[in-house]
């Protein structure tokens, strides 16, 4: 066995599956899992195990998790860099001499669509670009054991498969990082898939493209903590955790939005970890601005000398010099005195700290993570008692949105999996004991406005009042009343998270519309009732459109609520993905055009309806659309795009 090294990790072997089909091994690893679209390493051999695929997992240190084959390469990666998964893109997945391998754009599109939905998701996407297809002869098979001779248009850079396969995932999954690896040359195609949405290219055979890889994987993939410290493989934290390393890899100020106990202060410590890479020698030192006075505040964070001010009987260092060199967090940036605003923007100026009562001045170099749990957009803009110019210095490097629990339902049973064995280590003679499903089904129904440290808090409460049982139920369980604010893009007439609504059962909805009955004969149940019936369809259709806009908005530094984006939400909602950005605006238009004025007007109180709305009308001002034919979702093929 042959056995190649890339890391520190403990080598877990994937045990080979009987079945030549396209699954995926199930595994007990953090890894990151990528997947590998390729013709050439997805394919499946019938006798042996596939070596091109074993060769590029040994280059770039990669565990083979696919499960597909059927024979082992004899080859095992220890300390691997990530998990991976192959597929072909084509079907069959196994060919033999005389069969006919074509491209599947809705197999591969599926395969991507169930692994980007459940955990362990996709951490990041390699692409092939030139797929070959056509029938498998003696000689095609001897080159290469299993590939087709090859047509003359996919070797074509303006038709290459794995462009198709990059719009369409572009446009069904917005978040996913795509990186195209391929033998091809980068410069025949690099304006098409920066178009398309790839983040970059990894030559296949280039000596350094190992580095490359992990360099992307941290840059653009989506990667839980692998310290464990911050728990959760939701998308909306994943996708924080990759703001996080963007913004740890430069020295730039960086500000952090998250409700009260969401875990502001370990995303902080989890950027300075990824900062560091290593070095255990760059500080962080937090400040919790609640919980000083005014009269403290400035001596707490640019120091004093003696005598400075009553009761000042020893010179102190404050903690913006302890933080030299790393990072200084300062939590609850809201609640700072103004003339501390003044004091420290003037550090952030002029990289000088001035300590209480003193004339001299000392250098810092201090990179500040700020944090609130308030709107301090709008309180500096409406003079409420932030400095305008003091919050530009502390989002110099972007903002951050850490989502609240309940955004990230997902994540709350492995989140209470680890709060009881805590608390159960922290109680004496505590048992071990499993929570129930009554009280998981308890604890996930709940709202958590106080986020991770309310659940925290509840499970230590539960464990140290109930430490001699076996089980925790939902009667251990003490809640405060299910309330707490609604998720910040959403009003209180729209939809709101409610885990007893049927929720997303599309399919259900429709099949009660087919299979309802109207009788001329019960004039009483249906007379007069057409607005209604009229507002509830406008309303499902509002709630379908404002999924996928929330499905399809991309987080950026600088939007970290998500920008909203029409053309891929239509996209998205009719499953039609030659839609253009003209005939998306007229859906949207129809939409709200067939709300009736009182859905209208709440419908505009909403701001991803309302971006929707004004965008539609940004983009088709007239009143009437072009002359049009009608399609299967009403959006029409039109004479002329804009």
């Amino acid at each position: 066995m042959k056995i190649v090294n890339h890391g520190d990790t403990e080598t877990q072997r994937v045990q080979d599956s009987p079945c030549l089909r396209a699954s995926v091994v199930e595994s007990p690893s953090h890894l990151p899992r990528i997947l590998i679209i390729d013709d050439l390493f997805g394919r499946i051999l019938k006798d042996r195990p596939n070596r091109e695929r074993a060769n590029l997992c040994g280059m770039y240190g990669l565990r083979d998790v696919t499960g597909d084959e059927k024979f082992s390469s004899g080859e095992e990666v220890v300390n691997p860099l990530a998990e991976a998964v192959f597929y072909r893109g084509q079907s069959p997945l196994c060919a033999a001499i005389g069969d006919s391998v074509e491209n599947d754009i809705a197999g591969t599109i599926e395969f991507v669509r169930k692994g980007w939905q459940s955990a362990p998701r996709w951490s990041l996407v390699l692409l092939d670009l030139c797929f070959y297809t056509g029938r498998v002869t003696p000689a095609s098979d001897k080159s290469q054991s299993g590939m087709p001779k090859g047509r003359s248009d996919d070797d074509d850079a303006r038709q290459y498969f794995g462009l198709r396969i990059l719009e369409r995932l572009h446009a069904e999954f917005p978040e996913l990082p795509v990186i195209i690896l391929s033998s091809k040359q980068r410069e025949e195609v690099s304006q098409s898939f920066a178009t398309h949405g790839a983040l970059g290219f990894i030559p296949r055979t280039d000596s350094t493209s190992p580095e490359k890889l992990r360099d992307y994987l941290w840059r653009h993939g989506l990667t839980p903590d692998d310290s464990g410290q911050i728990v959760g493989h939701s998308l909306s934290l994943l996708l924080a955790l990759r703001a996080a390393r963007r913004a740890a890899s430069d020295r730039r100020n960086v500000l952090i939005r998250g409700e009260r106990g969401a875990g502001k202060e370990l995303l902080a410590d989890y950027m300075n970890r990824n900062a560091s890479k290593g070095d255990q020698t760059r500080p962080l030192v937090t400040v919790d601005s609640g919980a000083l006075s005014p009269t403290l505040f400035a001596s707490e964070l640019f120091g004093h000398v003696k005598g400075a001010y009553t009761g000042a009987d020893r010179e102190r260092e404050g903690r913006i010099v302890q933080a030299h060199g790393g990072d200084l967090f300062l939590d609850e940036i809201g609640n700072m005195p103004p003339d501390v605003q003044t004091g420290l923007l003037r550090v952030l100026e002029t990289k000088l700290v001035t300590p209480v009562g003193a004339s001299s001045k000392r250098e810092v170099d201090v990179r500040f993570i700020a944090a609130t749990n308030e709107d301090i957009e709008i309180k500096a803009a409406s003079g409420g008692g932030f400095r305008p110019d003091l919050l530009d210095r502390l989002r110099e490097g972007g903002t951050i949105v850490l989502p609240p629990l309940r955004e990230r339902r997902e994540d709350i049973p492995l989140l209470a999996e680890q709060f009881v064995r805590q608390a159960e280590a922290a109680r004496s003679g505590a048992l071990k004991r499993k929570i129930t499903p009554e009280a998981m089904e308890k604890i996930l129904h709940h709202n958590w406005p106080g986020n991770i440290r309310e659940l925290r808090n509840c499970i230590l409460k539960a464990v140290n009042d109930h430490p001699d049982v076996e089980h925790l139920v939902p009667d251990h369980l003490v809640l405060e009343p299910n309330a707490g604010p609604p998720a910040s893009d959403e009003k209180p007439r729209l939809p709101v998270h409610d885990p007893r609504r049927t929720r997303g059962d599309v399919t259900e909805m429709i099949r009660i519309l087919e299979q309802t009955e109207v009788s001329a004969s019960e004039v009483t149940a249906w007379a007069g009732r057409w607005p209604q019936v009229q507002d509830a369809y406008a309303g499902i259709t509002l709630k379908l459109l404002r999924a996928s806009l929330l499905a399809t908005r991309r987080v950026s530094p600088e939007s970290p609520h998500g920008e909203i984006k029409i053309h891929p939400a239509i996209k998205l909602l009719t499953g039609d993905s030659s839609l253009t950005a003209t005939q998306a605006a007229d859906t949207v238009k129809r939409i709200f055009s067939s709300l009736s004025k009182v859905l209208l007007g709440e419908a505009l109180l909403d701001p991803v309806l309302k971006a929707a709305h004004d965008t539609s009308v940004r983009l088709r001002p007239r009143s009437s659309a072009p002359r049009k034919k009608k399609d299967s979702y009403g959006t029409g093929t039109e004479r002329k795009e804009i």
